[in-house]
């Protein structure tokens, strides 16, 4: 169950959820939606890239495994631009998650599957640590 937000807070946090599982794609958009998050998808990393031309996200969430560009690719690519922009490394694939938790890039790692509420409350840092 998704706890009730403080929407006034995360009203102005744009996110860009990259996810290429259609169904976790689709609950996390819908949970970090429902307490306020404004959210942007991509499915690939190339995707991802692509709108990250035109959209200034406050936090990315970033799946590690990829089709296209993975999910490293995607954050070299992010640091030549945004360095200080808070990303959220998720990944079910152990040996990913366990760079990525070593990574100072990143701003946290989850393994999936998770509760749309920790994902809630991760972002919710990661965003109120950059503002």
């Amino acid at each position: 169950m998704i706890k009730a937000g403080f929407p006034d807070i995360h009203s102005k946090c744009k996110v860009l959820l990259v996810e290429d599982d259609e169904a976790a794609l689709a609950m996390y958009a819908s949970a970090l939606r429902m307490e306020g998050f404004y959210v942007r998808t991509a499915a690939d990393g190339v995707a991802a890239l692509r709108i990250l031309e035109s959209f200034d996200p406050d936090v990315v969430i970033l799946d590690l495994k990829l089709p296209m560009a993975s999910g490293f690719e995607v954050l070299h690519e992010l640091r030549a631009t945004r360095l200080k922009l808070p990303v959220i490394a998720v990944s079910g694939h152990e040996p990913g998650l366990e760079l990525a938790k070593r990574n100072p890039d990143f701003f946290a790692a989850l393994r999936k599957p998770f509760d749309p509420n920790d994902l809630i409350g991760v972002t919710r840092r990661a965003y109120q640590g950059s503002h």
